[in-house]
């Protein structure tokens, strides 16, 4: 059935499934926008056979736009600034006999190109982005990414961000992923990212509700106008003779949290030079690339199925050019 489809079909019933559960899709949603009528595990079968072959030919080096050079934004220094960022996010798994199967976390990778934030007047905020995504070593993704930045030209700005949380092996996934194509590379630690260790260390440490709240704003304050080494410094002198066992371990962690990452948290400088310091395009790369369409209430996935569509999901999310000219090669070839 799959080769008597013609590309159009193919891309039309490959667009449902990207969007839609597949049985909705092929019962609501294709008949009444193309007249097509087939079942979902037709919609599903030919959905992830196309993601199957976003995801081989990426695997082999190959990237889906042209190799132009982006027009980079620039910071308040007037320096051209372009973005990476790297994540992971949960998806529930089945085994081969549709049982249930420990949850797996697939990569969502971004290059992107965002407004600067330093601008005062009032635009719309609009950006060029690329994402990448799927079941895969944080070593393939790092290496997807870095051809993806080729792609666009990263080399050609002045400074390379990348915005990350503090996840293991993230930094270092990028700095092989950027390694002989950016110019000068700078690393920041989400700052949402920062503050959720405060508000935790917070939690078993300060028992009121109130003086709790109050405390991790001014830590929240401190640390985007003083930066991470004066937090730090704060920290490291509070008086925990009174704290429970639960204080002193959580302060513990969170030195050693801080400690690791104080290199990528002036905050203060970022600030000043109108760099993001949130990882907000990542996270909703997260959400619009994975969880909106595979996180839905009793869905589980194949792990063949889950970088199927997360790949192919991440093709459709990014630049909408990037979709048209997958479907003309594939069709050319």
């Amino acid at each position: 059935m799959a080769d008597k489809q013609t590309p159009a079909a193919r891309e039309v019933i490959a667009l449902i499934g990207v969007l839609e559960p597949f049985e909705e899709g092929a019962r609501r949603v294709l008949p009444r926008l193309s007249g097509l009528n087939v079942s979902g595990s037709r919609v599903q079968r030919t959905t992830e056979a196309i993601g199957d072959d976003v995801a081989a030919r990426r695997a082999a080096g190959e990237t889906f736009g042209p190799a132009t050079v982006w027009g980079w934004n620039s910071d308040a220094s007037g320096r051209s600034i372009a973005y990476v960022s790297l994540d992971a996010t949960g998806v529930l798994q089945q085994g081969p006999h549709a049982e249930k199967a420990e949850g797996r976390m697939p990569w969502v990778a971004a290059v992107f190109n965002p407004q600067p934030t330093h601008e005062t007047k009032r635009s719309r905020r609009v950006w060029e982005a690329r994402y990448i995504s799927g079941l895969m070593s944080l070593e393939e993704i790092g290496r997807q990414l870095r051809q993806e930045c080729l792609a666009v030209g990263v080399g050609g700005a002045d400074v390379v961000i990348g915005l990350t949380d503090g996840g293991n092996g993230l930094e270092d996934c990028l700095i092989g992923t950027l390694g002989g194509i950016a110019k000068e590379i700078e690393f920041i630690l989400d700052f949402y990212h920062a503050s959720e260790h405060l508000l935790e260390f917070a939690k078993v440490f300060l028992p009121q509700e109130e003086p709790r709240r109050r405390q991790v704003e001014q830590w929240c304050c401190t640390l985007k106008h003083q930066g991470g080494q004066a937090l730090y410094e704060e920290l490291q002198s509070l008086d925990l003779s009174a704290a429970s066992p639960a204080g002193i371990e959580g302060h513990r962690s969170l030195l050693g949290y801080l400690g690791r990452n104080l290199h990528r948290m002036d905050y203060p400088r970022y600030i000043a030079r109108g760099w993001q310091i949130g990882s907000g395009v990542i996270e909703s790369a997260c959400k619009g690339v994975v969880c909106q369409r595979m996180k839905s209430r009793g869905m589980r996935w194949r792990a063949r199925g889950t970088t199927a569509l997360c790949q192919l999901r991440a093709l459709y999310k990014s630049q909408p050019e990037l979709w048209t000219l997958y479907w003309q090669r594939t069709t050319c070839a």
